[in-house]
């Protein structure tokens, strides 16, 4: 059994394998997208949906062998069960009256963040870096929130479809930080009374240009920490590797050394003539 789940285990985790796996995927994202326009079912329904089960299919074996090769393990890994529940998933039978299963399909094609290894970095970093980016929108929400209630009372009077109350303002600044409402609102306000422009100056640095590069500044820094655990887990399983290597030679030595004095041993017994 050990031998068996270690060469299934060099089968799953091989460069041809997981490539093939990729291919399969963006084909079966093609397909899916191939099936919103009701020509092309209409012309070849039936042949997507041949190579759409057989694709399900090959995703079931391939889910199995790595639940053979690796075990309980297996469950212990987040990308692993991700990867099982899309496929589970992919076996619901989805008419068209189950709108939400049909869209649920989709979920094959995030397969890709799990197959592969650059992408998976990127998206563990991502999970790495929520407390920091949490903090962030903690300090951009008391930045909105303190400038919306001052544009709520310098400006509530002047503009209130925009700026009445503290909501509106709110909404209206969001709008601001991402370049949106500058021509609509900001200049005609700003026509009579030009400060107007340095108030809305400020906050759009504070909010779009410091809390930005200090999000982008948390995102790097947590995929640089996975880049470094990454390459220590690699240096681990080669390490692990290694040693595997060096007690399979000590076996294979401590079993020539026996055959040897086997032979040497019968040489000995045997009768001179």
């Amino acid at each position: 059994m050990r031998v068996a789940r270690e060469r299934v285990r060099a089968l799953v985790e091989s460069k041809p394998f997981q490539r093939a796996i990729i291919t399969l995927i963006v084909l079966n994202a093609i397909i899916l997208g191939l099936e919103t326009y009701p020509a092309v079912v209409d012309a070849i329904g039936e042949a997507l949906t041949i190579v759409n089960a057989a694709i399900i299919g090959i995703f079931v074996v391939e889910i199995t062998l790595r639940i053979f090769a690796h075990g309980l393990s297996f469950f212990r890994s987040g990308w692993n069960l991700f990867d099982l529940f899309v496929v589970i998933v992919a076996l619901i039978p989805a008419g068209s009256e189950a709108g939400v299963l049909r869209v649920l399909r989709l979920l094959r094609v995030l397969r890709l963040l799990s197959a592969v290894r650059s992408m998976r970095l990127v998206v563990t970093a991502l999970g790495a870096s929520m407390p920091g980016i949490a903090s962030i929108g903690a300090l951009l929400f008391m930045l909105i929130y303190v400038f919306s209630v001052a544009a709520t009372t310098l400006f509530g009077a002047q503009n209130p479809d925009h700026f009445g109350d503290l909501w509106v303002s709110g909404a209206s600044l969001f709008r601001i930080m991402f370049g949106d409402g500058w021509p609509d609102f900001v200049a005609p306000m700003a026509f009579d009374a030009p400060w107007i422009w340095g108030f809305f100056i400020v906050f759009t640095i504070a909010a779009s240009l410091i809390v930005l590069n200090l999000l982008i500044a948390v995102v790097v820094e947590a995929m640089d920490r996975m880049k470094i655990a990454d390459i220590d887990e690699a240096l681990e399983e080669d390490k692990a590797l290694d040693e595997r290597i060096l007690e399979e030679l000590a076996a294979l030595r401590e079993q020539v050394s026996r055959l040897e004095a086997a032979t040497t041993k019968r040489g000995l017994d045997r009768p001179v003539s």
